[in-house]
């Protein structure tokens, strides 16, 4: 990546190496030992004790010969053979191997002004819009600036006397629809105005960059490999190696310290809190949603591998959480405690100047740019478009292998922008969309015969990433938070209230004759920037909210499209790193899309955590919880735990546990782990007070609190982007670009790449995240599984009608 220079990063790589094998040495002496007994006396405990050590060692192929000569001894023994599928999938997917490969930020590369980046030159300025369309220009902006004073009054008047919160909890979902737009656009008023903080010193660019630096000219039409050069006048503003920003106030984004780091243990939390139960069989119980596929639960990670990483953890930094006396990670393990190494330190840090207390640094680009997909600076953009010989480039398109997938590294991982985490969800969306990349630069082509090669990548890259973010905006999340008041309020987002009022479906489109210059009623995408005053960044509090891995199945239930053999029941770490391309060996994408659009992801409440990520192997820790890890991560980054989140956020906070949920069981386990005082509340950390959150907005997938950081950002992601906003015209992505993102949804994608689907459940659903019945089955399409397409009904029948009234009874949540 651009954020790393050799010599630091070998000095760090070495560091880290060195820690990794300092804490395999006792297992190394032990499995000398452990050798030397077996040859004198075979037995199942020290074959066991021995593949323990392997384990540990990460020889993870010869732990499970261990544990397979274990299981001769002891047959029935299922800790051995739990740990036998553990290993036989760490072997399978190579887990031992840093994906990508270890490197580190470097201060030097992070300060230094933007990289020269191979853009084209600016295409020469087309004929003006005409009489006629100057005189559409001019009512579109006489119009905005009255609706947008009407809107502003209308909204703060209604919310200032009617207010948005009960005593606890928020209440616009139980108003009538238009009131309850008002509402949620006064509450994102008020957050714009008080929740967007910098991690810089005030005053300063981000990356602290030297003012008036000039802008390579490409730079005014395309977007940068790294991010840079999106605002002309703060060349690295949400560029890659630049800070997280936050959203609460200064004073309470701290870091805890080492013995608040720890308390209440993390990993007593993930154990008593995220753990899932299990069924008659002794297998991990997942509260399944029954409105969204397993494409959903894949989507945001491949979205958030555009937006936010904080790169490599720190081995030679760990902080040491201790095992409970009953944790089974003891005898399993072999170890009293769980190493998490510390996140990367901020190395741009600036001595006296600096009044935050902590930062972190983006590894990614913050721009909702298609980074993951491209990668997030020029050598990676590079080689993804080059073949094996290092020259050959041609109209603009990616590379993929003959048959449509991507290419391999010499691991075995497929080769694209962003691999951290990956697994064969990333590998289905990643080949997606790397496919429609090359579709859209067919399609230019076909339009521009003249263009080369640059030009026509750098426009599809625009396409591209606007298809992703319209898809992730009016389909992704209504489809998780399906309630027809936030439908409305994403759709205006990115059409405006105008056009959903008068046109439906595929005729809406961006660009109407007259464009209202207002955010509401024109859309936030094609009109004009605004920032609020505050430079654009995402934040550490965005992070901490889309830590949704409950979505996570156990198993990924593979079917072929055509029926021709029964379902394989894959265990999820067997689709990691290197064994995601052994299963898109097996099954071709068409099967695969299909799998997922028929399996249901699980749902974000309490005691619904994957059991296999409380037990991951990742490079240099063969035993990682990741439930431990989320709890921790919060702490260790100051951003506040629940009832300090909630009131930076304007919430009114909790008094007591009981005010979160009114289930007795999780009252039993919250006052037993955080204590029954009166501060007990104050100590509940934010993940597991999202999870526990009773109280909903209809038909929602997850709470409130998440949602206060969700209203702020979603419309920032678009409105301060200049390629969204001020940028987004023929000029910049071509009438046949704005076409082809007003006409394109993710069943479009899905279709145009894999026409086989038509015939599968993908043909009954309009959104391709709800559940993909089949034609045999159209009696689910009922509104529990597909609960938008039954509030429209309703609604048309009363459009007055509210929660209250009784539409959230079709949306459930397990408890």
């Amino acid at each position: 990546m651009g954020a790393v220079s050799e010599p630091a990063e070998g000095a760090s790589v070495a560091r880290a190496t060195l820690a990794i094998e300092q804490r395999r040495q006792h297992f190394s002496d032990a499995i000398e030992r452990l050798e030397a007994e077996l040859a004198l006396r075979p037995a199942g405990k020290l074959y066991a004790a021995l593949a323990q050590a392997r384990f540990q060692c990460e020889q993870y192929e010869q732990a499970s010969r261990h544990y397979r000569e274990a299981l001769i001894f002891e047959p029935q023994n299922t800790e051995w053979r739990e740990m036998l599928t553990l290993a036989e999938a760490n072997a399978t997917s190579a887990v031992d191997v840093h994906v990508p490969e270890l490197r580190y930020f470097d201060r030097a590369t992070l300060l230094a002004p933007p990289p020269v980046t191979e853009i084209p030159v600016p295409p020469k300025p087309g004929p003006g819009p005409g009489l006629v369309g100057i005189a559409y220009i001019a009512i579109g902006q006489w119009l905005g600036v009255i609706v947008t004073v009407i809107w502003h009054i209308m909204t703060h008047a209604w919310g200032y006397l009617a207010g948005f919160r009960d005593t606890v909890w928020t209440n616009w979902y139980r108003r009538p629809k238009a009131l309850a737009i008002m509402t949620l656009a006064y509450m994102r008023d008020r957050l714009n105005a008080h929740n967007l903080a910098t991690s810089y010193p005030e005053g300063t660019l981000a990356a602290f960059q030297a003012k008036g630096q000039k802008p390579p000219p490409g730079a005014t039409h395309f977007r940068t490999a790294d991010g840079s050069w999106n605002n002309l006048a703060d060349p690295k503003e949400g560029a890659a190696g630049t800070r997280f920003l936050r959203n609460v106030q200064r004073a309470a984004a701290r870091p805890e310290s080492d013995a608040q780091l720890l308390s209440p243990n993390p990993r007593q939390i993930s154990r008593v809190f995220l753990t899932r139960g299990s069924d008659v069989e002794g297998r991990a119980q997942v509260h399944e949603v029954p409105f969204l596929n397993m494409l959903a639960a894949a989507w945001i990670q491949f979205m958030n591998g555009d937006w936010i990483n904080h790169g490599e953890i720190v081995y030679d930094d760990v902080i040491k959480v201790p095992l409970a006396e009953d944790d089974p990670a003891r005898s399993r393990y072999g170890q009293t405690e769980l190493f998490v190494a510390r996140t990367q330190p901020d190395p741009t840090r600036m001595g006296g100047i600096e009044q935050e207390a902590t930062s972190s640094i983006n590894e990614v680009t913050h721009w909702w740019d298609g980074s993951q997909i491209y990668g997030s600076d020029q050598a990676t953009q590079d080689r993804l478009r080059r073949s094996a010989d290092g020259q050959q480039r041609w109209d603009g398109k990616l590379l993929l292998n003959d048959d449509g997938t991507l290419p391999l590294d010499a691991g075995g991982v497929e080769e694209t922008g962003f691999t951290r985490n990956w697994w064969v969800g990333m590998s289905m969306l990643h080949t997606l969309f790397a496919r429609e990349h090359n579709a859209i630069c067919d399609h230019l082509k076909g339009a521009y015969p003249h263009w080369d090669d640059n030009r026509l990548f750098n426009v599809a890259r625009l396409i591209n990433a606007a298809v992703t973010a319209k898809i992730h905006s009016i389909e992704w999340t209504p489809a998780i938070l399906p309630n027809p008041v936030l439908d409305t309020a994403l759709n205006a987002n990115w059409f405006g209230l105008l056009m959903n009022l008068l046109r439906k479906g595929k005729r809406r489109q961006i660009f109407a004759d007259i464009k209202v210059r207002n955010p509401e009623v024109g859309g936030v995408v094609g009109n004009p920037i605004d920032k609020h005053g505050r430079a654009f960044g995402l934040t550490e509090e965005f992070v901490e909210i889309y830590r949704l891995h409950s979505m996570l199945p156990e198993t990924l239930v593979l079917r072929r499209r055509d029926g021709s053999a029964e379902a394989e029941q894959l265990p999820f770490h067997k689709s990691r790193q290197s064994g995601s391309a052994k299963v898109t060996s097996r099954y071709a994408m068409t099967d695969l899309l299909f799998s997922f659009g028929t399996q249901h992801p699980g749902a974000l409440v309490l005691n619904n955590y994957p059991r296999f990520m409380q037990e991951l192997s990742i490079p240099g820790i063969p035993f990682f919880d990741m439930g431990t890890v989320d709890i921790l991560r919060a702490r260790e980054r100051g951003v506040p735990r629940y009832n300090e989140f909630r009131r930076q956020l304007d919430l009114n906070p909790i008094s007591a546990f009981e005010d979160l949920t009114t289930d007795a069981e999780q009252l039993r386990k919250l006052k037993e782990v955080y204590g029954s005082d009166p501060g007990a509340v104050e100590r509940l950390d934010l993940l597991v007070g999202t999870l526990a959150e009773g109280r909903r907005p209809t038909g929602f997938g997850f709470g409130e609190t998440m949602f206060q950081i969700f209203i702020l950002n979603a419309t920032r992601r678009l409105q301060a982007d200049r390629f969204y906003t001020d940028s987004y015209n023929a000029e910049v992505y071509t009438i046949e670009g704005l076409r082809w993102i007003d006409n394109a949804d993710l069943k479009t994608v899905i279709l145009r790449h894999h026409p086989e689907l038509a015939s599968t459940g993908l043909a009954n659903v309009k959104n391709a995240f709800e559940p993909w019945d089949e034609p045999a089955d159209l009696e689910r399409l009922r509104p529990e599984r597909h609960p938008l397409r039954a509030f429209d009904r309703e609604l048309k029948r009363d459009p007055w009608r509210t929660e209250a009234q009784g539409l959230h009874a079709w949306v459930q949540w397990p408890r």
